[in-house]
This record gives structure tokens, C-alpha cells and sequence, in this order.
């Protein structure tokens, strides 16, 4: 059976990564026993420059209605199970993005993956805080200090300078980026049916 890789880049602060998560996740289940989708996700920081302690999303982007917004991209989100509370806060992802990167050495990534996006964008929790975020790896059944030891050495500061440039290198812009082996680059909010026919194509050029 043929494997497309997929390399997305992606930040926990995007709403359409964790839509594309879900969209990943339903392709997979609908192409099993066709086609291997082995999805890679790759830290991508889409707004450094946000305060340690996170801005409200109305003051970030100016005259944002952040209730009409979630309530909008909630009709997409709800046909992957995926719910989106009413966040007020854009947080600064760094940290969370770091933890990311911890989880895939503790083999905890897809469970830390999940459990992300939920505290920020179904429970409203602002990730941003060490705090928030040391709850969701002692749920992942990761260890705290360790990776508190690890931000305070800079460990993962590379790592995401690296994906930086990987992310460069492949012409990514902006998040979700979809770097999908055998076509190219799918970028933003495309559609569930817009990936089914890129991997409907890829599996029939195999047969």
C-alpha cells in the first residue's frame, strides 16, 4: 500500500490547524486500507511578537468580533467532533509549542497534540502560561519539572528555529501549511473536499 507523507506546519493558536487536524484525522480513517496518510506536524510560531502573557483577540485584530467568529467556524468544526469556545485571548504559543516538541521525544506527541488545542481553543485556556501548560503534560502523563529544566536550558529554542527554516525552505507562509508529498503545498482553511481529490489522485497515480 502506497504512503504520502504530509508535513503540516502548524501553531496551536491557529484555529485552522486544529479544523486541519480534524481534516487529517477523517481522511485517514476514510483512505485506511487504501492509502497511509502519515501526517508529520511541525512547529510554526505565527505571532512571536505576542505578549508573554497573552492580548485580547479584539485589541490584536481590531473590530474582531471573536463570539460571531467561533460561532462561524464552528458549523466546519463540529463535522470532525471539534468544538471552539469563546476564546478571548491570543496567547503566545512558544511555550506550547515547545512542549510539542518534548512530547515527541516522550512518545506523548499525538495525545499533547489533542489536548493543546482543546485547553485553548474548547476549554479557553490561555497557553501561554506555564501553569496551563504543565497541566496538560501531567495529564499526557509527561513530566513537569523535566520539561520546565528544559525551557530554562533553551533546549527546544533551536528546534523551533530550525522548523523556521525548514518552513522557509518550502515556501510556507503562513499556517496551516500542508506540505504534501507527490503535489505540493495546500495552505488556510481548504476544504474536507479539496484533500480528498489531492489524495484521491495520488492513491489512483499508485494503481
Amino acid at each position: 500500500m502506497k504512503t504520502v507523507r504530509v508535513t503540516i506546519f502548524s501553531d496551536y493558536i491557529c484555529p485552522f490547524c486544529y479544523i486541519g487536524k480534524g481534516i487529517v484525522e477523517k481522511l485517514q480513517k476514510e483512505f485506511a486500507g487504501e492509502l497511509v496518510i502519515n501526517d508529520e506536524w511541525l512547529p510554526y510560531e505565527i505571532h512571536p511578537e505576542t505578549p508573554a502573557g497573552g492580548v485580547r483577540l479584539d485589541e490584536y485584530f481590531s473590530g474582531m468580533n471573536a463570539g460571531l467568529f467561533f460561532t462561524e467556524i464552528n458549523q466546519r468544526a463540529k463535522r470532525y467532533g471539534l468544538f471552539f469556545g469563546p476564546q478571548e485571548v491570543l496567547s503566545n504559543s512558544r511555550l506550547a509549542l515547545m512542549g510539542g516538541e518534548f512530547a515527541k521525544e516522550h512518545d506523548r506527541y499525538h495525545e499533547y497534540h489533542s489536548a493543546v488545542f482543546k485547553a485553548y481553543f474548547t476549554d479557553c485556556k490561555n497557553i501561554g502560561e506555564m501553569d496551563v501548560l504543565l497541566k496538560v503534560l501531567r495529564d499526557c502523563g509527561l513530566e513537569e519539572e523535566i520539561f520546565k529544566e528544559a525551557v530554562e536550558q533553551g533546549v527546544y529554542l533551536e528546534k523551533l528555529k530550525e522548523t523556521t527554516q525548514r518552513a522557509r525552505d518550502n515556501f510556507v507562509k503562513a499556517a496551516p501549511t500542508f506540505a504534501i508529498d507527490g503535489y505540493g503545498n495546500v495552505t488556510g482553511a481548504a476544504s474536507l473536499d479539496t484533500f480528498r481529490e489531492i489524495f484521491s489522485n495520488l492513491r489512483d497515480d499508485h494503481n
